[in-house]
């Protein structure tokens, strides 16, 4: 069944608009990057001692799921979502230091995700390289 005309226009518009924040999205994580690289720099040259690698982790691995967002958007598949969902949970492990408890649900939940990664997406991720 054919779409009407207006239909259509509206979903252009709402695909473009998409892309247009996207591509604000990419310009606002790439500042963040060569500002986070230069503070980074600044602060080992300036005072070694200072450098927080729990704080650089935390702002790298925002950057990341920024990316992956960019990503979602883009490409609008389900695998997208997911891993997006992995950086979160992946990120939320690596920055927190929570509980044993808390660990260990981050655990279960990335394991739940590699398994509907593997087995509701098979085809998706069997010649996956990276």
């Amino acid at each position: 069944m054919k779409q009407p005309h207006f239909q259509h226009l509206i979903l252009k518009a709402v695909r473009l608009l998409e892309l247009l924040l996207a591509a604000a999205i990419v310009l606002t994580i790439i500042y963040g990057a060569v500002y986070l690289l230069g503070t980074t720099v600044q602060s080992l040259l300036s005072d070694p001692g200072s450098f927080s690698v729990s704080t650089f982790l935390s702002h790298a691995l925002l950057l990341v799921m920024g990316l992956e967002f960019v990503k979602m958007l883009a490409l609008h598949t389900a695998g997208s979502v997911i891993d997006v969902l992995l950086f979160t949970i992946v990120r939320q492990m690596i920055v927190s230091h929570a509980g044993s408890l808390e660990t260990l649900l981050g655990t279960v939940a990335v394991a739940v995700i590699f398994a509907v990664r593997k087995f509701l997406h098979p085809d998706q991720y069997d010649d996956e390289t990276t």
